[in-house]
Parts: C-alpha cells; structure tokens; sequence
C-alpha cells in the first residue's frame, strides 16, 4: 500500500506564520483578484526571512553560510548553493541507512512534497522514518530551500500558498486580470476530484508551461506530485 508523506512542507511553517503578520493589505485588496482574500505576509523582505532563519538553531551551518553570503546578494542563493543543500538533505537520509530519495526536478526546482512508499514498513519503521526525514530536512535544506522558492516565486511574500500562486500566475501574464482567487479554487476543485490523466485539464492556464511550473513548483508544489517519482526508502 502507497501513502502520501510531507517532506519538507513550506505551505506549513507559512501558514503558521502568517496569523502573526501585521503587514498592509491596501494594495493587494486593491487587485480585485485577490479581493476577499487572506493576503498576510509572512516577513517583510528577503533580509526580515533570511534574519529570521539565521535566528533558528535548527538548522546547520552549511545552511547559515549560504544564507549569510545571500545577505550580501538582495537575498539571492546561487543555483549550485540551493542544489548542494538538496543533495545534502538526500545524503543524509543514505547515512540513515535508506535509499537515496529520487532527484525530482521541474525547470531545476527541486520538490519539497514527495511520494513515499511505506509498503512493507511496521509502525516503529513508519515513525522513526518521519523523524529521520524532519531531521535531514531541518539541519540540511529547509532554510535555504524556503529563501530560494520565496525569492523566485513568491516576492511579496503571500503567507497563503493560493494567493502566492495567483500572484504569480499574474505576474507571468500567464492568465488574464480578471482571472480571481475563486476562480482558481474552482478549478483546483475540479483538479482535485478528477481522477483521470487529463486532470490538469480543469485549469484555465496551460500547466506545461515553463513559467506555469515554475509557479506551481515554487509556491504551490503538491498540485504537481501526481507527477513525482515514488520513493521507497527500503528498497
């Protein structure tokens, strides 16, 4: 039997962040896409999150070092950092003594949510693998794999993944300005209950698009697993 584990979820440190923001909604509200919304802030700049992140003893130092030398950059990670983080995190799971994760890419992102088969696991196995999985996530990438999809992807720093992806898709001129958050959630609705291959079919824009993906891969990554190689950490 396949099950869905989180690796690595962005989504939720945001959301849990967000209800602490205090940041203006004037111009967001002035978008009438983003209308009605939820349209927190998470931190003010990539200077206020790389702060917050360097303030957190959860996370090695290879990873500070990246994101002190992007202090010196606007906030910027270099692709080879952000990979480097990536495999770091996948080594850590082999010294475990798993399997080493597969690479899932899309246009060089790497993905934070990812299928993981538990067949043949016991429920010791199970447990002992979501802590081995949040302890190589937490001392190896998650700091600068979140600086990196924030900068790329989401600049204003939606707290909600939905918002941040709208913004985006705008912001690509993927979709037209009238195209609204309640439009989005009715078509990812019908994404969500539609069981056939044809199912990224139900949004308006093309999802096989570069910049699409790149959206979708930065801001709101499960909307993709479907398409993710399945690991399994035992072989």
């Amino acid at each position: 039997m396949r099950s869905i584990h989180k690796v690595l979820s962005i989504i939720t440190i945001i959301a849990s962040v967000v209800s602490l923001s205090s940041c203006s909604k004037s111009e967001a509200e002035s978008n009438n896409a983003m209308t009605g919304v939820d349209t927190g802030k998470f931190a003010s700049g990539m200077t206020d999150l790389i702060d917050s992140l360097l303030d957190d003893d959860q996370y090695d130092e290879s990873q500070k070092e990246v994101l002190r030398a992007a202090l010196q950059h606007d906030g910027e990670i270099p692709y080879a950092s952000y990979s480097a983080a990536w495999e770091s995190y996948r080594q850590c799971l082999v010294d475990k003594g798993y399997t080493k994760p597969p690479k899932n890419l899309t246009n060089g992102i790497y993905f934070a949510p990812t299928y993981v088969s538990t067949e043949g696991l016991i429920e010791i196995q199970n447990r002992k693998l979501d802590d081995d999985i949040d302890e190589c996530q937490d001392s190896r990438v998650y700091a600068v794999d979140l600086a990196y999809r924030t900068r790329l992807g989401n600049p204003e720093f939606y707290g909600n993944p939905e918002v941040a992806l709208v913004d985006c898709l705008h912001r690509k001129n993927l979709v037209p300005q009238n195209y609204t958050m309640d439009q989005y959630r009715k078509e990812s609705d019908l994404y969500m209950n539609d069981t056939s291959e044809h199912a990224f079919d139900r949004f308006s824009f093309d999802i096989n698009d570069s910049d699409a993906l790149t959206c979708m891969a930065t801001t709101a990554p499960t909307l993709l697993q479907p398409r993710l190689e399945i690991w399994k950490p035992l072989g």
